[in-house]
């Protein structure tokens, strides 16, 4: 099985910073980001809508990726590695709740 790394771009990889509270990335990977959605909502009500729609929208082809199990995937920005089917589970859940955040973030 191949890897494929993956580039987190901006803003989403900002999103993700704004997020980082529990530790730091390099120590402790998607581990050291809250995926609380309200910590989320406040980054798109900071940013503003067109910004966090357009976070979304990375979010939703990063995803895509993820779910290839044709691959490995690895990303330096979140120091994470999907070696495993347990690996790849957890970096899903973590993008879903990245995008129930984005999603509530977005206005009605």
């Amino acid at each position: 099985m191949a890897d494929v790394s993956v580039e987190i771009p901006s803003p989403l990889s900002k999103c993700i910073i704004f997020c980082e509270i529990e530790c730091v990335r390099a120590c402790c990977g998607i581990d050291a980001v809250s995926t609380d959605p309200a910590l989320i909502e406040a980054w798109c009500r900071q940013v503003g809508s067109g910004t966090a729609v357009e976070a979304r929208l990375q979010l939703a082809e990063l995803v895509e990726v993820v779910e290839d199990r044709s691959h490995i995937v690895t990303s330096r920005f979140l120091n994470h590695r999907t070696h495993d089917d347990a690996a790849r589970r957890q970096l899903l859940d973590f993008l879903a709740a990245f995008e129930a955040g984005l999603a509530a973030g977005e206005p009605s």
